[in-house]
């Protein structure tokens, strides 16, 4: 019984080296496991800056989209405003010609008339 003992222990210290060799790359294991648990933190606060300033980049360039739009929007307001005044003005000063024309057309057709006529006018008159 005693050698079954001594046995016994025996077994157990070669057990207990085993577990305290384990115990050590364990240990090892996580304390690399920490340093690539630390690596990836950082790079995911690398990364969250990363997205943070694109985002920002991204509002600043919708902004100036939108106060592109509104100001282009604005100008093709003014564009057709100062069109149609043109053409307003435009239509007036075409409308008085046209009116002159007509009226130089009929005054020539009256003198026309009464010169066709003169032969006629000086035989009754005169």
């Amino acid at each position: 019984m005693a050698d079954e003992i001594r046995t016994d222990v025996e077994i157990l210290k070669r057990d207990m080296e085993m577990i305290a060799g384990l115990a050590g790359k364990f240990d090892l294991a996580i304390d690399k496991l920490s340093a690539v648990s630390v690596t990836v933190d950082k790079m995911l606060a690398v990364h969250e800056t990363r997205l943070q300033n694109n985002e920002q980049q991204r509002e600043i360039l919708h902004q100036r989209i939108s106060d592109m739009k509104k100001e282009i929007t604005e100008e093709f307001k003014s564009l057709k405003d100062e069109n149609r005044k043109q053409h307003a003005f435009v239509s007036g000063r075409l409308e008085k010609l046209e009116r002159w024309r007509w009226f130089v057309v009929g005054v020539a057709t009256v003198i026309g008339f009464f010169l066709a006529q003169m032969e006629s006018l000086t035989r009754l008159f005169g």
